[in-house]
């Protein structure tokens, strides 16, 4: 595929995401700016200040789309999203990162510049709320667990 279809492919996948994203239905929620404190003065050992079971109405209307069910960065855009999106039961290196650093990737998003594309998710600070940020963080870190253990249980096999 040329460059620039390429590119084009990827902006309209990235659209459509985004466009299903804001189309999920429910109720319209009022846009609530983040309280930047909270995130950055916490301890890194503090329990997520999240619940898993709202986490996963916020994810299923907002993130599979690109992370896929079961998070493993297989939504159903994200074969039109290079690099693909995180895997959050294989990729060791970012689920390292602290509950503060991964809420804080929730909150601003993400945009790097590699190997010429860019990679990009989205701020989700005016979308959703604080509390509905360490929700859906509450939620990944659940299926990250999930995959973990399911991933395990089939190298024993």
């Amino acid at each position: 595929m040329r460059r620039g279809a390429r590119a084009a492919m990827t902006a309209l996948v990235f659209l459509c995401a985004v466009s299903l994203a804001g189309c999920s239905g429910g109720e319209d929620k009022p846009v609530v700016p983040a309280d930047s404190t909270a995130a950055s003065s916490a301890p890194a050992n503090v329990k997520i200040p999240g619940d898993p079971e709202a986490g996963k109405k916020i994810y299923v209307r907002h993130c599979h789309y690109c992370h896929g069910t079961e998070g493993r960065g297989d939504g159903p855009v994200s074969i039109g999203i290079s690099p693909h999106p995180a895997d959050f039961t294989t990729d060791t290196k970012r689920m390292a990162k602290t509950d503060q650093e991964l809420f804080k990737s929730i909150t601003e998003g993400i945009r790097r510049d590699i190997g010429g594309e860019a990679m990009f998710m989205p701020s989700w600070r005016l979308i959703l709320t604080e509390q509905e940020r360490w929700d859906a963080l509450a939620y990944v870190r659940l299926l990250e667990k999930r995959g973990k253990e399911k991933n395990a249980a089939a190298r024993r096999r």
